[in-house]
């Protein structure tokens, strides 16, 4: 049986998790028990337990939890061939794909978006830890990270992902300036946009696409 491994992810997990990160894809498209994982790679449920609940956390699309002290790899088919939905993957899509046409196009017109698994990992990580956040607070946040680039000069236009996506959450009141510190009284949002007037049209753009 050929399977083929990201080495991305590879790179992010401990040898325990490389052993579950395996198993899982071997077992691609069913439901097993963290035994029946073990089994696949010769090794004790243990250390195949602790593996597993790493790779959940990095890769939450790849395998998760379900009822029956069961783990769910990859997309499992039900019934007549119906996918079961992975609710994590597409809320993970979406929000790359926001980071994609929306900040990172505002910001670098003219640099290509990347994306390493380095990124991914925090990207995940941030996902997994703001379970409650929808597309409209993300969104937010993202255009209080970008009005501060532009406005405060608070970052590089391209700085790594990795190095501030995890920290989203501290745009999400509003933007920061050039010392990492709230804006205050100076207002967010698309108002605070347009009190810049129509310098170079950069403000009415972001206001239009975040």
């Amino acid at each position: 049986m050929e399977i083929i491994l990201d080495t991305s992810i590879i790179e992010q997990l401990s040898s325990n998790g490389v052993l579950a990160y395996i198993a899982v894809k071997i077992a691609d498209g069913t439901e097993a028990t963290t035994a029946a994982l073990a089994g696949l790679v010769r090794c004790r449920t243990g250390v195949m337990l602790e593996g597993v609940k790493e790779v959940s956390v990095a890769v939450p699309e790849l395998v998760a939890k379900v009822p029956k002290n069961r783990w769910r790899c990859g997309v499992v088919k039900a019934g007549d061939g119906v996918v079961l939905q992975n609710l994590e993957s597409e809320r993970f899509r979406v929000f790359v794909d926001d980071l994609c046409k929306k900040y990172w196009a505002f910001l670098n017109p003219d640099l290509p978006f990347e994306m390493t698994g380095r990124d991914g990992v925090q990207i995940r990580k941030f996902l997994s830890d703001h379970r409650q956040w929808i597309q409209v607070d993300w969104l937010k946040a993202l255009h209080n990270r970008a009005l501060s680039v532009v406005k405060y000069r608070h970052a590089s236009r391209s700085e790594p992902l990795w190095v501030w996506v995890g920290r989203l959450d501290d745009y999400a009141g509003g933007p920061k300036d050039n010392f990492n510190k709230p804006v205050e009284g100076k207002g967010n949002g698309k108002a605070a946009i347009r009190e810049q007037g129509n310098r170079q049209g950069n403000e009415e753009y972001l206001a239009r696409t975040l």
